[in-house]
């Protein structure tokens, strides 16, 4: 799915009580709730735009305010937004200081941000440089110093990917599930077996991990979703069961976001974070090397009929089958 973020911004900025803005998926548009055709649209099609609380202004007038380094300005700017009329008051004291543009700015920027992020959490592919905004400038005369900046490196570095964790619910699992059907079939080939292809029997192996309240994240690259992981406490163990990432978006830092994130998590929890992999997946297992995971603390052995003598693991001289 894609969309133009500038369309977006500015149906967030249109839209009102009365009249909502949708993402409609089929045709990968904005709709409109007075719009002649919306009734026949199909409510799981729609995806709500942020509305007013979402972009929440009055927080926005308060971080610009606590961006301020001038105290006078700074308490005139704080006494305006208080009580009735906040927005009108805040508009007659900025222009007082002539920090109106100021204002408009950064309040435009925080729109930005707020549809990215929208994007994000729903895989909505959009095009642009991601922005942030940042609380803690010294000096907001110094437009260099308080503008909201693009999250990438200096000019002279090498320019690295703009990924964030995304968290997986209901409204956005949908869009994981060719990324779920091709590590499906990434194992099953790395296991000499014949590639499945069956992206339903992936929307309910992830929906039986919701279910059972497993932690789905997923590595968002502006919007479209290149990687996710699976993982569940167990007692004082954070298991990982799943982690992937698209063949051309490997070697680019996603799989070491998502480890990240989960390390943090178990760093929170008070938990141990641990992988369950497969042992015919060889790439995972170097992968998880460099990332310094390398203390194997069990493995699960058993008899079978079926074997099949191209898939074996050796380990200590000593050769398995793998089924």
């Amino acid at each position: 799915m894609k969309v133009n973020l500038d369309q977006v911004i500015l149906s967030i900025d249109a839209a009102s009580d009365t009249n909502k803005a949708y993402y409609y998926i089929p045709k990968e548009e904005i709709v409109w709730e007075d719009d002649d055709d919306f009734r026949k649209y199909d409510y799981d099609d729609l995806i709500p735009l942020p509305d007013r609380r979402d972009i929440d202004d009055y927080g926005n007038m308060e971080r610009f305010i606590n961006r301020v380094n001038d105290e006078e300005i700074k308490e005139w700017l704080s006494n305006a937004i208080r009580g009735r009329g906040a927005f009108r008051m805040f508009r007659a004291a900025l222009e007082r200081f002539h920090m109106l543009n100021d204002w408009y700015d950064y309040r435009d920027r925080c729109h930005r941000v707020t549809a990215m992020d929208w994007c994000e959490e729903n895989g909505i592919e959009y095009e642009g440089p991601r922005y942030i905004i940042e609380d803690d400038y010294d000096d907001l005369d110094d437009e260099e110093e308080w503008e909201t900046i693009p999250e990438k490196p200096a000019a002279q570095k090498t320019q690295k990917p703009e990924f964030k964790i995304i968290s997986i619910g209901r409204k956005n699992i949908n869009q994981l599930v060719f990324l779920s059907s091709a590590f499906i079939d990434e194992q099953l080939v790395k296991n000499h077996q014949k590639a499945a292809d069956d992206p339903d029997e992936a929307l309910n192996r992830l929906e039986d991990a919701m279910k059972q309240g497993y932690v789905l994240e997923a590595v968002s690259d502006h919007g479209r979703f290149i990687g996710y992981s699976i993982s569940h406490e167990n007692d004082d163990t954070l298991s990982m069961d799943e982690i992937f990432v698209r063949k051309d978006m490997r070697r680019k830092g996603a799989g070491r976001l998502l480890v990240n994130s989960a390390e943090k998590k178990a760093s929170e929890s008070g938990t141990d974070l641990k992988f369950e992999i497969m042992p015919y997946d060889r790439d995972m297992i170097a992968f998880l090397k460099k990332c310094g995971y390398d203390v194997m603390t069990s493995i699960t052995i058993g008899k079978s009929e079926e074997k099949d003598a191209d898939s074996t693991v050796t380990l200590d001289g000593i050769s398995f089958f793998v089924n």
